[in-house]
């Protein structure tokens, strides 16, 4: 993986997940309320098969954003701030087509419940964890990956 290609995947995912908690954080920890859900991967919880995904960079980044918002969780939550993510499994987006386009078939082999995922499915996961329906949940990954990480 080049340089620059590893500097722009970190850039974009960790650094700017952490600039954005820091800004939100800052007026949640002053009103002693406030959830952050930030956006991991199922790519970011263990390693890949280079043959079905060689994605380093992001994969790493993904899985800086798993430590950080564990870390944010303990540091925040004296203050009754949640932080929490979800790790998303494959999903038809712009982002996942070339994989899709040649293997779909793999990736639903690897996955329980043997579809990829929709909007609906990350919409349910995102109003759990901003409701008070998880008030008692902070450091969490909630995985959005039909079981693919169960296997």
């Amino acid at each position: 993986m080049p340089m620059e290609a590893w500097h722009k995947v970190l850039n974009v995912n960790v650094t700017g997940t952490f600039l954005m908690s820091k800004a939100a954080g800052r007026h949640m920890i002053r009103q002693k309320s406030g959830k952050i859900i930030n956006i991991a991967s199922v790519a970011g919880l263990k390693g890949t098969d280079p043959r079905f995904m060689d994605t380093i960079g992001y994969n790493t980044s993904k899985g800086a954003i798993v430590t950080f918002t564990k870390d944010l969780a303990a540091k925040w939550g004296p203050d009754n701030v949640h932080v929490n993510a979800i790790a998303p499994g494959f999903f038809p987006t712009k982002m996942s087509k070339g994989l899709l386009d040649q293997g779909k078939e793999m990736v639903l082999d690897r996955t329980p419940l043997r579809r990829l995922g929709g909007e609906e499915d990350l919409m349910g996961a995102a109003l759990f964890l901003a409701s008070r329906a998880s008030d008692y949940v902070t450091g969490e990954i909630l995985s959005v990956d039909g079981g693919m990480n169960a296997v």
